[in-house]
């Protein structure tokens, strides 16, 4: 007897199919279902645990998490954290590494380093382009003694990465020590070639304080002109942010995604719910793109002037570039530090 046209080989038969559909449906169940029960828990988080205080995001509070914080950023960015960085290191490095043609002493900031995944990728950047570091004297705290100097509140988060530095084989480019951005007292004016920082200001209250200690650090030509060849150095601040109503249902999935199941899953992670609480809030008050942009070319940072060197100025940021992620929620704002007079009448 002849095969049934239903039984060829390689033609599913109806049941088969529909066995099939079957399976899928329930794999798109099993893959949904853990989002409402994260709503739930962190509508619940947010109903049952203190709002964190203004200062909340500080060192103590990443003690507390950074053994697991490496783990629980992959598992909430899902696993996209590193590229958003490497983004970022592309952006001060250039793509064929054009910051170290500058010159013989190309130094490098990383503030609220945390575990140096950024000090890292800059560490790297810097031996594949064979630049040659200083020497490092360990009784030295200054930033004279390394390419990356990688500075961060919290002790706990910089022990990690002094253990991941020393895996790279990096001590001889990277060097990590304790810093708080609105403070950068044991660093000299005009030092850097770049600095980056990335999540790491909106944790920071007093956001004007930690720009123009960054401004005073980084090199810059003592001129008033607008021009771009009076720049010699360059920030870039990587930060999280609600995306805009304009960027459709992707957007709103973000939305979604970073006011709830960041929070839940964080908590989860970790078993410290209101420093994840604190992420979230910290994200949402954070000011818009184009406020946050408005914020760094606004600031008026002192610059103590010489007799004889001129009319009284200040010190601001030129925005250069304003680079979109992951559907909006990251950006990075790239600018140069410049310097300008007040005009009088």
């Amino acid at each position: 007897m002849p095969p049934s046209k239903s039984s060829k080989k390689g033609k599913p038969t109806k049941e088969s199919s529909t066995a099939s559909s079957s399976s899928s449906w329930w794999w798109y169940i099993i893959a949904i279902l853990p989002i409402p029960i994260l709503y739930l828990s962190s509508n619940l988080l947010r109903h049952t645990i203190s709002e964190p205080d203004a200062n909340h995001g500080s060192g103590s509070m990443f003690d507390l998490i950074a053994t697991r914080y490496d783990f629980i950023n992959r598992a909430l960015a899902l696993n996209l954290d590193m590229s958003w960085r490497y983004r970022l290191v592309e952006e001060i490095v250039g793509v064929n590494g054009q910051i170290f043609q500058q010159s013989n002493d190309v130094r490098l900031l990383d503030l609220a380093t945390g575990t140096a995944d950024v000090a890292i990728l800059l560490g790297q950047a810097a031996a594949r382009y064979n630049y040659p570091p200083s020497s490092i004297d360990d009784n030295d705290t200054s930033s004279s003694t390394t390419t990356v100097l990688g500075l961060d509140p919290s002790q706990n988060m910089l022990n990690v990465g002094k253990t991941k530095v020393q895996s790279k084989e990096l001590t001889n480019i990277v060097r990590l020590d304790l810093g708080d951005a609105r403070k950068l007292d044991e660093l000299q004016d005009n030092t850097f070639n770049a600095a980056t920082m990335s999540f790491g200001i909106r944790n920071v209250p007093e956001k004007v304080d930690a720009l123009c200690e960054i401004h005073r650090v980084l090199k810059k030509t003592n001129t008033s002109s607008s021009s771009s060849s009076s720049i010699e150095s360059k920030l870039a601040i990587m930060e999280f942010s609600e995306p805009d109503k304009d960027k459709g249902i992707m957007g709103d999935l973000a939305r979604l995604f970073i006011r709830h199941l960041v929070p839940a899953m964080g908590a989860l992670l970790s078993g410290h719910p209101k420093e994840y609480m604190h992420l979230q809030k910290s994200i949402k008050d954070f000011p818009t793109p184009s406020e946050f942009v408005k914020k760094m070319e606004g600031i008026k940072c002192p610059i103590i002037r010489e007799e004889g060197e001129g009319r009284e100025g200040f010190g601001t940021f030129r925005v250069t570039k304003v680079v979109n992620l992951n559907f909006g929620s990251v950006q990075i704002y790239v600018a140069n530090p410049i310097m300008k007079e007040y005009v009088t009448e």
